[in-house]
């Protein structure tokens, strides 16, 4: 069935004054005190009494709450004046329970206050009560056995009171028998979507049969989304697109009919497993909500990272409860979350797939994203929309503009009472020292580390930070000492909304990165297939442990042994083996994902380029002109058919592709490419290139020097020189570059251009490591003593220093 609505609900009722609830509960239960300090216990009944006809329950039952904290405090000056006010507060409580038996705090409260009155059967019975309820609730079980132990004494009270105890027993008895969730409520599962036909089954299928109804809010979908939602018997309800997420999911729950509302998007999908335990959750009407388990995938699939954080996706249905913000909508704003009873933490699994990178660059939801956030942070500005904005500048790559928005976030919570205890906060610094780290701060993240570790000292993601941070300034004792670290930590608590893994497989992972970057390659070989043998599901360590296989020639047999039977795993074997210049190989096992998966589009550029590396550049081309124009690797498409349209010197066909590929391509890419054709059709390339060009052609360079196509470099070399970079900057790029390729006269000449202009410690290292390739170990002793010299402090220069020292020690 499907619904259409152009607009939201209107209301035109005359809003009542605001009520102070916060002030009134405080008023109430200094009223309670003041009455029961002066012994006026009417004054006190009556308190208690008035609760029950509050406008807002939740304020009612924190006040009760407060009350019987200020009873079971009271210590008047006569030895038994404490009875009296016990038994009207026990009576109360059990006019409330009578109401409504489900409330395992009163219950333990009641069974406290008959238990005092030496009512230990009846306190026994509401204690179990509280515990049938709530198994773990604090100090129940404990109070239980305390009920047992005195009922054996069979102790009780005379007299008057001891009369309208025993009523207050039986009473007791019944609330205690009354007290079981509640069957037969209803779930309403709601959810907003576009153009989601990928997801949505996924979503949807384990829950089939555990909701009682699906509400799908369409916000103009031109896929199969709303026919797949139907079948699945959902309600579809049609409503166009204004631009804020918080109208769309309010149209949802107002067309539910369940007495619990459960919120998901496509793209989160529960597990299987864990899906029939929602029936539980809804017959527990003492809360107000669930956390549920959530994992953020972000990256590649199972080669990036994750972050869990518990997420409230379902609570009661109440009109109150509605979403407010265009993104990253909020809705607990109208809930008690001054009440940690009103919310139970469960342990079941929602897996978010939004944040993969192909999941984002289909979607382009970070931009969207951006939009709706600026336009939120101009309408209502707050530390949180600044956190958000931060997020997505840091998915994109923009780390100057994350940091700015995280500090300003930052700043802001720190001038506001109570707001640094906010849920995000630790996730705010988590991202801010990274942000500040990829912005080459290193000082500024190490700050942002000790902030957040001062209040969050379990927090490893901050740790790994520092880590980081260590290893990229060249201190890599101690980031390894931070690394091992983090695995003693493990990883941080969920509602860090931690990085998975930061604990585990990432710090394994690290620490292995470390110890290469140490020279010791069996250490890293031995945490690679640590990290795999533990944690098979993150295929991460694939890549450079099958590098290192495939660098000592180990057999195809060896190399397939360590990798999961998975095609992502599979392409990270594959890009090793075409990284390590075993390009065949490389290329059998890119066809294999591709067989498995023909939509992979990794691993069609992979098997591109790894034809490109057998100079089957034909090949490659009609490989790389199957790769979708919608595609996001369409712009790495097109760079392989150039690259193979260079080496065969056919600058029409190569002024063809540019032409007809400018869209896919980033203007300097445009520009750098036009100069290329112009170059092979013998035309002199112009005189200026934009900067950004100048990583493009050194690829480019590097790539025609792994084939050796000798006369195709030598030409875009005459292109690379009209790029606007420093020309310190251009030696040194091709210094390393010929390095690397075993070219050392060529990169020795580079290193020597650089050090007469400019003889800094950068180029002795760079003359230092050609002397060692050289095997001239007089030279690379001199030139590492010199870089030593010329900056004592720096890192890489003394490890340098110390390593050829070992290898090439001098005679004595």
């Amino acid at each position: 069935m499907a619904l259409r609505t152009s607009s939201l609900p209107s209301s035109t009722a005359a809003s009542a004054p605001a009520v102070d609830w916060r002030a009134r509960v405080q008023q109430t239960v200094a009223g309670a005190t003041t009455a029961l300090a002066a012994g006026d216990l009417d004054r006190l009944a009556t308190a208690f009494a008035e609760l029950a006809g509050w406008d807002d329950r939740q304020r009612a039952y924190q006040a009760r709450c407060g009350i019987v904290e200020a009873v079971l405090s009271y210590r008047p000056a006569s030895s038994d004046a404490w009875v009296a006010p016990f038994v009207v507060t026990a009576a109360a409580l059990l006019d409330t329970l009578e109401d409504e038996p489900r409330e395992p705090v009163l219950l333990n409260h009641a069974g406290v206050f008959l238990y005092e009155l030496l009512e230990a059967a009846a306190a026994e019975d509401l204690f179990k009560a509280a515990l049938r309820l709530d198994p773990n609730l604090p100090f129940a079980a404990a109070n239980l056995e305390q009920a047992k132990i005195r009922k054996r004494s069979n102790g009780r009270l005379k007299g008057a009171f001891g009369a309208r105890m025993r009523g207050l027993a039986a009473r007791g008895r019944r609330v205690a028998a009354q007290a079981r969730p509640v069957q037969g409520l209803r779930l309403s599962l709601c959810m907003i979507v576009k153009d989601e036909e990928e997801m949505l089954p996924g979503c949807l299928e384990p829950l089939r049969g555990v909701v009682d109804e699906m509400i799908v809010v369409d916000t103009g979908s031109s896929d199969r989304t709303v026919e797949i939602a139907e079948s699945f018997g959902a309600k579809v309800v049609h409503f166009p697109w204004n631009g804020s997420f918080s109208d769309a999911r309010n149209v949802s729950i107002d067309n539910a009919t369940g007495d619990w509302i459960m919120y998901l998007d496509a793209d989160e999908h529960l597990e299987a497993e864990d899906a029939p335990r929602l029936r539980e959750l809804v017959s527990r009407t003492w809360r107000e909500g669930f956390n549920l388990v959530e994992t953020n995938y972000t990256g590649g699939e199972d080669t990036g990272s994750a972050t869990t954080h518990l997420a409230l996706r379902l609570w009661r249905r109440r009109p109150e409860y509605r979403f407010e913000g265009r993104i990253h909508e909020q809705k607990t704003h109208t809930m008690p979350m001054y009440l940690p009873e009103r919310f139970e933490t469960t342990t079941i699994r929602v897996r978010h797939y939004g944040y993969l990178n192909q999941r984002i660059a289909s979607k382009e939801k970070s931009q969207r994203n951006i939009q709706l956030l600026e336009q939120e942070a101009r309408e209502n500005p707050s530390p949180f929309n600044d956190y958000n904005l931060g997020s997505e500048y840091l998915a994109l790559g923009d780390a100057d503009k994350a940091r700015m928005h995280f500090d300003r976030a930052w700043e802001s919570l720190r001038s506001v009472p109570g707001m640094a205890s906010a849920g995000y906060v630790p996730l705010l610094v988590s991202r801010a020292a990274r942000a500040r780290r990829e912005a080459g701060d290193h000082a500024a993240a190490v700050q942002a580390v000790d902030e957040g570790l001062a209040a969050y000292p379990d927090h490893t993601d901050l740790v790994m930070e520092a880590a980081l941070s260590a290893r990229e300034q060249g201190d890599l004792d101690r980031a390894r000492e931070l690394a091992e670290r983090c695995l003693e930590m493990g990883d941080a608590p969920h509602q860090y909304a931690a990085t998975v893994g930061s604990g585990t497989f990432l710090a394994l992972t690290a620490l292995a990165e470390i110890h290469a970057a140490q020279g010791d390659a069996a250490g890293a070989e031995a945490l690679y297939r640590r990290s795999l043998d533990e944690h098979p599901a993150y295929a991460g360590p694939v890549l450079p442990l099958a590098g290192i296989l495939a660098g000592r020639g180990a057999p195809l047999a060896d190399i397939a042994e360590i990798v999961p039977d998975r095609p992502s795993a599979r392409l990270l074997a594959a890009t090793a083996l075409y990284e390590t210049g075993r390009a065949e190989d490389a290329e059998a096992w890119f066809r294999g994902v591709l067989a498995a998966q023909p939509a992979n589009s990794a691993a069609r550029i992979g098997l591109a380029e790894a034809l490109l590396s057998q100079r089957r550049y034909a090949e490659a081309a009609a490989e790389a002109a199957a790769e979708p124009a919608d595609s996001p690797l369409r712009a790495a498409a097109v760079e392989v058919e150039v690259f193979a349209a260079a080496v065969a010197g056919d600058h029409a066909g190569l002024e063809r592709i540019v032409s007809d590929s400018s869209a896919a391509l980033p203007g300097h890419e445009v520009q750098l490419f036009g100069a290329w054709a112009a170059a092979v059709r013998g035309d002199a390339p112009p005189s200026w290139l934009p900067a950004a060009a100048g990583p493009v052609a050194g690829t480019f360079l590097e790539a025609l020097l792994r084939v050796q196509e000798i006369d195709a470099f030598a030409v875009l070399l005459g292109v690379f020189g009209t790029v606007a970079v420093d020309p310190r900057e251009r030696h040194e790029y091709l210094a390393t570059m010929y390095l690397r390729r075993g070219f050392l006269g060529a990169a020795a000449d580079e290193w020597i251009a650089v050090a007469e202009s400019a003889p800094d410690v950068r180029a002795m290292i760079g003359l230092a490591k050609v002397a060692v390739a050289k095997g001239l170990p007089e030279d690379a002793r001199g030139f590492a003593a010199e870089a030593v010299s010329l900056e004592p402090g720096n890192a890489a220069a003394a490890s340098l220093h110390e390593s050829i020292k070992r290898a090439f020690p001098q005679a004595a």
